[in-house]
Order: C-alpha cells, then sequence, then structure tokens
C-alpha cells in the first residue's frame, strides 16, 4: 500500500516533465523559424540594396563616425536604476508635505458669500468712479484756469544795501523818517517843538497858577488823607506851595507830620520844601523823616545825608536824657525831645543860608494854561506841518499826541522828483553836525523804504532804522512840570537783587 502511495506523489512531477519538454520542442521550432525569416529578410534587404562605390562607402563611414555615441546597455540600465531611485525618493518626499493650509484654502466657499463680495466691490467701484470723476472734472477747471493765467513776469529788482555798522554820533541831531506803505513823513522833533517852545516862553508868567482853587484837587487830596473835610484843612496850608511843590508831596507831608502830633502849619511846611532840595528828596519823605525824628527815630533823618563822602557827613543826630543834638554841617543845636521842638528845629533850619528858598528854583505850571495855549499853536499849519496834534496833561507833564495828516507826506513817485523836498531834507540832515536820518519803518512798507534809503545813501545821509507799530507819535513838552492831578501809582516790589541787567543794544549807524 505504501509503494502505490509513493506512486501517486510522483505521477504529477513526470508529468510537469513532460509538459516542459513539449514546451521547450516548440520554442525551439519557433526560433528556428524566426532564424530563417529573418535570414530571409536580410537577404531580401541586402539584394534590394543599390550598388555602393567605394568613395560613397568612405563617405559613409565618415558620417557614421561624427553620429553621437550611443549609450551602452549598461548605461541605459544604471541611467533607469537612478530614475527610478529619484522617482522613489520624490514619493516619499511628497507623502510628508503638510497640505492642512492648502486644503483649507481649497476648501469650497458658500455662493452666497461670493455674492456679498461680489457686491461689496460693485459698490466699491462705483464710488472710485464717482471720485474718480470728481478728479478729473477739477482737473479740468485747473487746466481751464492755467489757460486764463496771464503769463507771470518778475517785478523789477529791489534795491538792497548791505549793511556798514558805524559809530553813533555823541551829540545826534536825529531826524525821524516815518515809512508807512504809501510814503514817508519826515519828523525832526527838535525842530516840531522849537516854535512851540518859544511861545511858551514868551508868555511863560502867564502859565502859572493865578488863582489857588483847591476844586482840580479835590479828588487827589481826598484820596490821600482820607476825607473831603480832611483835603479843605490841608488845603488852606500847602496851597501856598502850589507854584513850587507838588501837591501831591504836600499833601503826604502834611499827613505824616499830623500823624506825629506836629502842627503843619505853611511856615514848617516851606521849611521842609526847601530842605527837601539840598537832600535830593521829595518834600513827603523830609516830612516822614521829622516825624520819624519827633517820635524818637532819627535814622531816617540821618540817611537822608546829602554827603558824598560817609567820613564828614552833613547830618548828624543823637538823642540822650530826654534831648536830641542836631547838626547840619558846624551848625549844631540841642532840643528837648517833644514835637514841638524838633517841628521848632526844622523851621529854623529851613532858614539856614543855602536852604531858604531852595524850593523857589523850580517853577510848576499849570497844565490846563499850558494845554490852552498849545492847542491855539496846533491851528497854524507852519507849526503842526504834516501832524495834527492835541496837548494832553499826563502825570508831571504835558504830552503832544500827533496823528498824520491825511494826504501828509511824501509818495514813491514823489521823492524821486528832482530836488523832491524829500531830497532836500536829506541834504539839510547831512550838512548839519551830527545829522542822522532814522527809518522808522512799519511792517507792511519795507519796498517803501529800500527805495528811501536808496535815495538816502545817493545823497550820502548817516542814517539807521527800527521798526515802526504806528505812525501817532507821543511827546513831551519838556522844561514845564506841571502839578500831578492823580496819586502816583504804587510800584511794585523789586524782585531784582543779585541780577545782572544786560542794557539794550547801542544804537549805531548802519
Amino acid at each position: 500500500m505504501s509503494k502505490r502511495k509513493h506512486e501517486e506523489q510522483e505521477l504529477p512531477f513526470v508529468a510537469l516533465m513532460d509538459t516542459m519538454t513539449n514546451v521547450v520542442g516548440v520554442l525551439i521550432i519557433v526560433l528556428v523559424m524566426v532564424g530563417l525569416s529573418v535570414a530571409s529578410a536580410v537577404k531580401k534587404v541586402l539584394s534590394d540594396l543599390p550598388p555602393v562605390t567605394e568613395e560613397e562607402l568612405k563617405e559613409i563611414v565618415e558620417q557614421a563616425k561624427q553620429l553621437p555615441k550611443l549609450p551602452t546597455p549598461k548605461e541605459v540600465e544604471d541611467k533607469q536604476k537612478q530614475a527610478e531611485s529619484d522617482l522613489k525618493k520624490t514619493v516619499e518626499d511628497l507623502k510628508t508635505v503638510d497640505t492642512s493650509d492648502m486644503q483649507s484654502q481649497m476648501k469650497f466657499m458658500d455662493l452666497d458669500v461670493f455674492k456679498k463680495q461680489l457686491e461689496e466691490r460693485r459698490k466699491e467701484r462705483e464710488l472710485s468712479k464717482v471720485e474718480t470723476d470728481k478728479m478729473l472734472a477739477e482737473l479740468e477747471r485747473l487746466k481751464a484756469l492755467l489757460d486764463q493765467t496771464p503769463e507771470f513776469k518778475p517785478p523789477p529788482p529791489t534795491y538792497i544795501r548791505l549793511p556798514n555798522p558805524r559809530p553813533y554820533p555823541e551829540k545826534p541831531v536825529e531826524t525821524r523818517v516815518l515809512v508807512a506803505k504809501q510814503g514817508v513823513i519826515t519828523f525832526s522833533q527838535t525842530k516840531f517843538l522849537q516854535p512851540i517852545l518859544d511861545g511858551l516862553d514868551k508868555v511863560k508868567s502867564q502859565l502859572v497858577y493865578q488863582k489857588t482853587e483847591a476844586q482840580p484837587f479835590a479828588k487827589l487830596l481826598t484820596t490821600l488823607l482820607g476825607s473831603p473835610a480832611n483835603a479843605q484843612k490841608a488845603w488852606v496850608e500847602i496851597s501856598p506851595l502850589i507854584e513850587n511843590v507838588q501837591m501831591e508831596h504836600a499833601a503826604l507831608a502834611y499827613k505824616a507830620l499830623t500823624e506825629a502830633g506836629i502842627v503843619a502849619n505853611k511856615q514848617l511846611l516851606t521849611a521842609l520844601a526847601d530842605i527837601a532840595v539840598p537832600t535830593r528828596q521829595n518834600m513827603a519823605v523830609v516830612a516822614q523823616a521829622v516825624a520819624a525824628a519827633a517820635k524818637g527815630y532819627l535814622t531816617l533823618w540821618t540817611k537822608l545825608d546829602p554827603s558824598r563822602d560817609p567820613l564828614k557827613p552833613v547830618i548828624k543826630a543823637a538823642s540822650a536824657g530826654g534831648k536830641i543834638t542836631f547838626s547840619w554841617g558846624s551848625n549844631t543845636q540841642e532840643v528837648k525831645a517833644t514835637p514841638k521842638d524838633v517841628a521848632d528845629y526844622f523851621r529854623d533850619l529851613g532858614k539856614l543860608k543855602g536852604i531858604e528858598d531852595a524850593s523857589k528854583a523850580k517853577t510848576i505850571y499849570d497844565g490846563a494854561r499850558i494845554a490852552a495855549m498849545i492847542q491855539r499853536a496846533a491851528a497854524n499849519p507852519l507849526i503842526s506841518g504834516s501832524y495834527a496834534f492835541e496837548p494832553k496833561p499826563q502825570a508831571i507833564n504835558v504830552q503832544l499826541v500827533l496823528t498824520p495828516k491825511g494826504g501828509g507826506g511824501e509818495s514813491v513817485a514823489s521823492m524821486k522828483q528832482p530836488n523832491s523836498p524829500y531830497i532836500r531834507q536829506m541834504r539839510d540832515i547831512k550838512e548839519a553836525p551830527g545829522g542822522v536820518a532814522i527809518f522808522q519803518v512799519m511792517p507792511e512798507a519795507f519796498e517803501t523804504y529800500h527805495e528811501a534809503r536808496r535815495i538816502a545813501d545817493e545823497v550820502g545821509v548817516p542814517a539807521t532804522w527800527e521798526f515802526l507799530a504806528k505812525l501817532d507819535l507821543t511827546l513831551t513838552v519838556p522844561g514845564y512840570e506841571i502839578q500831578r492831578l492823580t496819586p502816583t501809582p504804587p510800584q511794585a516790589p523789586t524782585t531784582d537783587a543779585g541780577r545782572v541787567r544786560i542794557g539794550p543794544p547801542k544804537r549805531s549807524l548802519d
């Protein structure tokens, strides 16, 4: 039984060998047939080829040598393996590429979102079109304006001079040249004031107070003394000093003496007015020192010493045993330390030679009379010239407020004329010893200034310039002090101790 089983196992192998033998036989027959066909085909090709000469053969051989060398099967196989290796590597690299961002961006968007975006883009386009149309319209308008704009022609050259700093005259005779846009006005303060001062000097005796009336000083005295009754009482004693002392100072002196228990009569007030002159103080300061001395405080009085040598004082005072020893130079007197005796000493001191009547050297005028006199002079065109002016009593002087007259001064065209008044004025300034032209220029008048200065330079006038805020001028009438009718404003406390003050630059010719 085992033998049979063994035979059954070997039977498939025998059958397989028989099959393989049959296949090999068929393949051999096929190869023989293919070989015969190829040989027949080659023979046919060779028989169909045209005959070739030796020269043609050589030429064909040469052409074959020039053909590119074909890779060998080994090289082709190596390149194929390399390509397959590169392809495999590329495939592996592609497997590691992160495509999540790309996939999120490639998600399909909703159609409504596309429609909404499309509508927004359409609105933006319409707005942009409106703005573009406006810009195109504005461009066309500007082009039209440009076509209508006349061709620019530069203005004629302006005269500009280089500054030439020079020292200012020690005793200058100044003439102002006020420069406005329309022209210039020449103004010499000396020439303008001199006729007015000459006229006042001729009637000087008429310019003092003819009547000592209290009414002009009522407000001043009431403010200083506290009540109309006190003002009226003081007026009786201080009014005789009206021509020589400021009523403000006389009233303050009266008040200081009265508050110290001293009888402020006319004789004592006159003596204090005279003493104030050599001490170079006003009457009120002297009275305050006297009032302090009557109370036993002598320092205020000794501080008024007029001596310039501290080792040789003119004023000395010392108190001892209820008495005070006063000295003025070589004159020494001892008095009781009572208000009455102190007042009597100062009344007698006012009678010393060199002190008596010292206050009468100064005259104080009636400001209202001076103003009325100048007002009459203002009507004279020979005096007023190119300005209208009005006198106004201010503080302790009469001031003149000058306003240019309409049509006054000279235009640029007039200045350029030969021998014009402006040119004659420049010649007069040049010929005058110390003559200087001060050009005072308003901000919008520099073109006029350049032309006026060019003419002045041609004449050879020493000159300088400065800014001018307005053409109105204010002058003080010198030499005529008037009575103050309002109290002196209190001075603000100074906080400049220890500070170094830098003064303004000195004026120079340019």
